[in-house]
């Protein structure tokens, strides 16, 4: 029996925590944005706050704070 992983959102990953972006949701110019800060499919970024307000990630050092909405785009595992 193969087993199915369930993608989720950057909204639901723990503070704390290290996960791994697998997609971004959306047009052409959220996806070059995200890149840009050099987030981007199979790139890990440690989740730092996620409670009420913007997501704080760091990315290779950088600390980056993420829109509700933009981090619910970004599927992680």
């Amino acid at each position: 029996m193969e087993e199915r992983k369930e993608f989720r959102t950057l909204l639901d990953a723990p503070e704390g925590s290290e996960v791994r972006i697998k997609r971004i949701l959306g047009g052409r110019g959220i996806k070059c944005r995200l890149e840009g800060l050099g987030i981007f499919p199979g790139q890990t970024v440690k989740v730092l706050k996620n409670g009420w307000g913007p997501v704080l990630i760091e990315v290779f050092g950088r600390k980056i704070g993420l829109g509700r909405g933009q981090a619910a785009k970004i599927l992680v595992e």
